[in-house]
């Protein structure tokens, strides 16, 4: 009974995971779209691409095309890094299908401000930072 209940207790943690694609993430299109429309806007210089940060905030199921495909729609926070020290943040949304990244535009919100919590500690996304 206790082998049992152990087990239940260990499997409970796979079960609450929130269903992302069945594919890796689709960061890069994005966020080449996020950069070139950020140059285009004249508010993105020179970027050092080994510091630029994707990290998706969420995936979730939209329905399907006609095709049949299951589509997502994926959120990420990009974070630019400018040679000369500037950083540059942006929001992108776009929708994506389980074996292709863009099946629809990106949509680029720039986060002029984050405002932080009285305790960073505690901060969910504290990889966006």
């Amino acid at each position: 009974m206790k082998c049992t209940f152990a087990v239940l207790l260990l499997s409970l943690p796979a079960l609450c995971l929130a269903q992302g694609r069945p594919n890796p993430p689709c960061d890069g299109w994005p966020t080449n779209i996020a950069e070139n429309s950020l140059k285009k806007a004249g508010m993105l210089g020179n970027i050092d691409y080994t510091k630029t940060q994707a990290v998706q905030l969420a995936s979730e199921k939209i329905g399907k095309d006609e095709d049949g495909e299951q589509l997502w729609r994926e959120v990420y926070h990009i974070t630019f890094h400018e040679k000369n020290g500037n950083k540059v943040k942006v929001i992108a949304v776009n929708d994506a299908g389980e074996f292709e990244c863009s099946m629809s535009a990106v949509e680029v919100f720039v986060v002029s401000k984050h405002l932080l919590s009285r305790v960073e500690a505690d901060r969910m996304f504290k990889q966006i930072e």
